[in-house]
């Protein structure tokens, strides 16, 4: 409990001293299966972690938007390296993947990510402002689940575009319990 405290003391200090409220920010689900962690490992024990890529907030290249939202996330955890691919085929635990929607309208639920059905709205707001909706599922269930934003980002390699995947890729794995 205390180190829950201390996390969100953290948040809140940190929301303080950045002043712009340009983000980037997280919110994580109300749910994290005990599970997620163990899961996580795992899954990427044994080679990449399967990633779904949904929304284009840039209008560019969708594969160069995946990749580097794989690069990203995978560099979000240096104390367990591990690689994301966007190819069902090379991923040895395909039915866990993480999935993740730009544009996501509010109603959208994570629960119907991991199902497969997912919805986009625009891809990016006023202000270059990114919205995301993640999931982290196994066998069509949730693990965890993440909402998350960044504003004024300029494209796909965007500094704080690249911190707010990390954020959400840590959101997402948990720690070991």
């Amino acid at each position: 409990m205390m180190k829950k405290l201390l996390s969100l003391g953290a948040a809140a200090l940190a929301a303080l001293l950045g002043g712009c409220g340009d983000g980037p920010s997280t919110v994580p689900g109300g749910y994290r299966s005990p599970a997620t962690w163990s899961t996580f490992f795992s899954a990427t024990s044994s080679g990449p972690l399967l990633l779904e890529v949904h929304g284009d907030p840039f209008g560019g290249s969708a594969a160069d938007l995946r990749a580097g939202v794989a690069r990203a996330m995978s560099a979000a955890l240096p104390g367990r390296p591990f690689t994301m691919t966007t190819d069902p085929q090379a991923a040895p635990s395909p039915k866990i993947r993480v999935v993740v929607a730009f544009g996501a309208p509010p109603s959208l639920d994570a629960a119907e990510l991991c199902a497969g059905r997912v919805v986009t709205a625009a891809a990016r707001g006023e202000g270059g402002r990114v919205e995301l909706l993640a999931a982290f599922c196994s066998s069509g269930g949730t693990l965890s689940w993440v909402r998350g934003w960044v504003a004024r980002v300029e494209g796909p390699d965007d500094a704080r575009f690249t911190r707010l995947l990390g954020q959400v890729m840590r959101e997402l794995a948990g720690e070991p319990q």
